[in-house]
């Protein structure tokens, strides 16, 4: 067995300690998405428990239409949802009509309806809209939109909560093969900006798959 397969192999072990009550909305995907897809679920509910959050944000805009992509967002909507305790309220911001309606539905499904309201259209302008403050707001939007609507995203959040960037994982790869790349040189600077704003405490792994900023002030 590969170094690979053996911590796969773990990890599934791990995540399937506990049952995964949403598993229905992600069970037509390959096994490996599958995975994929609740690993990075269960990441996002432990992080709104241990914040005890209840007003998040999540903006998935980087999620393509299609069947893949409505139930890797509703699951990860769903987790986040039902992570709150007796209150709490999530609002995603997506590209496509589709996607809403995927989230929305699977949301009724679940009697979750009411802790889930969905934003469907251009990522900035959505949240640019939108007041705040959030305990925790997750930014898993394409590269160009996270640097068009930081600034926003850096408002919206409340003094003592956090801003998570979710889908930074592949920025060394990319850097490293497409050092002109665009969208890459655009995610740097959000990245840039945001660990120069005196109102975070960012962190970051080497590898840029987990980026946390904490508001402290």
């Amino acid at each position: 067995m590969s170094d690979t397969s053996a911590a796969a192999g773990f990890a599934r072990e791990l995540l399937d300690a506990r049952p995964d009550r949403f598993a229905s909305v992600i069970a037509d995907l390959p096994a490996e998405d599958r995975l994929d897809a609740l690993a990075s679920a269960r990441q996002l509910a432990a992080i709104v428990r241990a914040m005890r959050a209840t007003y998040v944000l999540h903006v998935a805009s980087d999620l393509p239409s299609g069947a893949a992509g409505e139930a890797v967002a509703a699951h990860a909507s769903l987790h986040v949802a039902g992570a709150f305790g007796q209150t709490g309220h999530l609002e995603a911001v997506v590209s496509h009509e589709r996607l809403a309606a995927a989230i929305a539905a699977h949301a009724g499904r679940h009697a979750l309806a009411e802790r889930v309201r969905v934003h469907a259209g251009d990522a900035p302008t959505v949240v640019r809209a939108l007041n705040g403050p959030y305990d925790l707001a997750i930014a898993g939007a394409r590269w160009r939109e996270c640097e068009r609507m930081g600034g926003h995203l850096a408002r919206l959040v409340r003094t003592g909560g956090a801003l998570l960037v979710v889908n930074a994982g592949t920025l060394p790869a990319v850097l490293a093969e497409r050092p002109g790349d665009a969208g890459a040189a655009s995610l740097q600077r959000f990245l840039r900006a945001l660990a120069a704003d005196e109102r975070y405490e960012l962190g970051a792994s080497p590898d840029f798959r987990f980026v946390l900023a904490a508001r402290v002030r």
